[in-house]
């Protein structure tokens, strides 16, 4: 455990910032796997390419991920 009172914000920090960006994750994953279904309707795409910018933004995913999901559910 950290002694100094900077190191022990730190930890509270990145403990936060790690439980958002699991649920981002999870939400992302979540989202990309309804687009395996045979029957995709347009309102589930623009949800899974809003959930794809909103996961770069909050830095969870890289750019070449994002653009290459992109990519994938335009062409469907």
């Amino acid at each position: 455990m950290a002694n100094i009172k900077s190191q022990k914000k730190r930890i509270r920090q990145d403990a936060k910032k790690n439980f958002r960006n699991k649920s981002l994750k999870s939400q992302l994953k979540t989202t990309l796997k309804l687009l395996e279904s045979d029957d995709v309707s347009a309102e589930v795409r623009t949800q899974a390419l809003k959930s794809l910018d909103v996961a770069y933004s909050k830095g969870v995913i890289s750019k070449n991920f994002r653009d290459r999901n992109k990519s994938r559910i335009s062409s469907l």
